[in-house]
C-alpha cells in the first residue's frame, strides 16, 4: 500500500482546502451552524459552489467524486471545516449514480437539475422500527400496472426535508425480498418533518412518509442496475465497479461512505486537535504556557495517535474499496468504529485543554464536540460495526443479528 497521494490528489486536496477557507470561514460556519438546518435554496447555492471548482454529481463531475481516494479527501477536508455538508454530498450520491439509467423523461428531469447543481438527493432505508435491522422494514411496493405504489414512513433521513429525489427501500409485495426505488418529489410526492439533532445542526435530516406514492416500474433497482451493466457500468472506479458485482449492491454502497465517515471524523478531530496547540502555546498559567505540564502534552500526544491510527485505518478501507477487495466490508466498518469514537475522545481532551473556555458556544470546541458525537451513530451504529466486523472475522453462521 502506497502512502503518498499521487500529484492529482495533493492537487486535489490543497485546492479544496483553500476553497473551504475562502468559502467558509470559521467565523461563519460557527454563526450559521447555530442557526439550524440549511434552506434547500442555501444547499443549492453551496452545490453550486462546489461545482465551481469541479465538484459535484452531474455526469461530468460524479466519477471522480466517485473515486474513493477522491471521495475521502473531500470527506476529510470538508468534516475539518463543516461537517454539517458532507450529506449533501455522501446520501445524494447515491440516487445520482442509477439516474442516468432510468427512462428518458425521468433521466431528463434529473440530469437538468444535475447539471445546474440544483440536484438534492437522499437514501431512505432507516425506519421507525427498522433502525439497523433494515431486514425489518415496513415500507411497501406493490406493482400496479406499470407503477409501483410505495407505502410507508421513513426516518432520521439525511437531506430529506430538502430533497427532490430520493433512493428509497421497499419490500416487494410480490417477492418480500427489500429493494430500491429512484423516487423523484415533483412526480411521486412524499410529505416530510424536521427532526433536530445535537451535531450537524445545519444539515436538514427529517421523516419521509408515503402514501400511495406511484413510481415508474422502471425505477426499480434491478431494471437500473441491469441497464447500467448493459450501457458499460455505474460512474464509478474500475476497483469500486468490481466490489458492486463481488458484494450484494447495498453492501458494496455502504463501505464508501462508512469509510468517509471515518475519515470525516479524522477532520473534525484534527480541526479542535489543531485548536488545543495552539492553545497550549499561547494560554499561561503559573506563569508558563500550559504547553509545558506534562499532563497536556500527555493529552496531546493521546489526540495525536488517535488523529494518525484513525487516519491510517480509514484510508486502508479505501485502499480495500479502490481495489474492489470483497474485505472492504469489514474495514470500512472497523473504520468507522474507530474513527468515530477518536473522534469523541479527541474533541473531549481538547475541551479539556480550553478549560473554561472549552464550554463557551463562542468557541468552536463544542461545534467539534457535539458532531463528533454524531460519528458513531450514522451510517450504522458503532455496535453493529463492530457485530459485521465479527461476522466477517468468524465467517458463515456466526452473524450475530441473522
Amino acid at each position: 500500500m502506497d502512502f503518498e497521494l499521487t500529484e492529482d490528489q495533493r492537487m486535489f486536496k490543497d485546492t479544496l482546502r483553500e476553497f473551504l477557507q475562502k468559502e467558509f470561514p470559521e467565523s461563519y460556519v460557527n454563526k450559521r451552524d447555530r442557526e439550524g438546518p440549511l434552506t434547500r435554496q442555501e444547499a443549492v447555492q453551496i452545490m453550486k459552489k462546489f461545482k465551481s471548482i469541479g465538484i459535484g454529481l452531474d455526469p461530468e463531475n460524479i466519477r471522480s467524486m466517485m473515486d474513493p481516494m477522491i471521495f475521502c479527501i473531500f470527506a476529510e477536508e470538508v468534516g475539518r471545516v463543516w461537517p454539517s455538508l458532507l450529506p449533501l454530498f455522501g446520501m445524494g450520491a447515491i440516487p445520482a449514480l442509477f439516474a442516468p439509467f432510468a427512462d428518458d423523461d425521468v433521466k431528463d428531469r434529473i440530469l437538468r437539475r444535475m447539471e445546474r447543481a440544483e440536484f438534492i438527493g437522499c437514501f431512505a432505508e432507516t425506519e421507525p422500527e427498522a433502525g439497523c435491522d433494515t431486514s425489518n422494514i415496513k415500507t411497501t411496493a406493490k406493482l400496479e400496472g406499470d407503477h409501483y405504489v410505495i407505502n410507508g414512513r421513513k426516518t432520521w433521513i439525511s437531506n430529506a426535508p430538502i430533497a427532490d429525489t430520493a433512493w428509497v427501500g421497499a419490500k416487494s409485495s410480490e417477492t418480500g425480498m427489500e429493494t430500491f426505488f429512484l423516487v423523484e418529489k415533483e412526480v411521486s410526492g412524499w410529505e416530510t418533518n424536521e427532526l433536530h439533532k445535537i451535531g450537524w445542526k445545519a444539515s436538514p435530516t427529517g421523516e419521509m412518509f408515503f402514501d400511495n406514492c406511484k413510481v415508474p416500474q422502471n425505477n426499480e433497482m434491478s431494471v437500473l442496475v441491469g441497464r447500467a451493466f448493459e450501457q458499460g457500468g455505474l460512474p464509478v472506479s474500475e476497483g469500486y465497479m468490481k466490489l458492486l458485482t463481488s458484494v450484494s449492491p447495498v453492501t458494496a454502497m455502504l463501505t464508501m461512505p462508512r469509510a468517509g465517515m471515518c475519515l470525516m471524523s479524522v477532520g473534525i478531530a484534527e480541526a479542535a486537535f489543531e485548536k488545543a496547540v495552539q492553545y497550549a502555546k499561547e494560554r499561561v498559567q503559573f506563569g508558563k504556557p500550559i504547553g509545558k505540564f506534562q499532563l497536556i502534552q500527555e493529552m496531546l500526544y493521546q489526540m495525536n495517535v488517535l488523529i494518525e491510527t484513525a487516519r491510517l485505518l480509514g484510508y486502508r478501507a479505501v485502499y480495500a474499496i479502490s481495489k474492489g477487495d470483497p474485505d472492504a466490508r469489514r474495514l470500512s466498518a472497523m473504520a468507522k468504529v474507530y474513527g468515530g469514537e477518536a473522534a469523541v475522545k479527541v474533541t473531549y481532551m481538547a475541551m479539556q485543554i480550553f478549560g473554561g473556555n472549552g464550554l463557551s458556544d463562542e468557541m468552536p470546541l463544542e461545534r467539534y464536540f457535539r458532531d463528533a458525537r454524531m460519528q458513531t451513530v450514522p451510517d450504522g451504529t458503532s455496535e453493529i460495526m463492530k457485530l459485521i466486523t465479527g461476522y466477517s472475522i468468524l465467517g458463515k453462521g456466526f452473524s450475530a443479528y441473522a
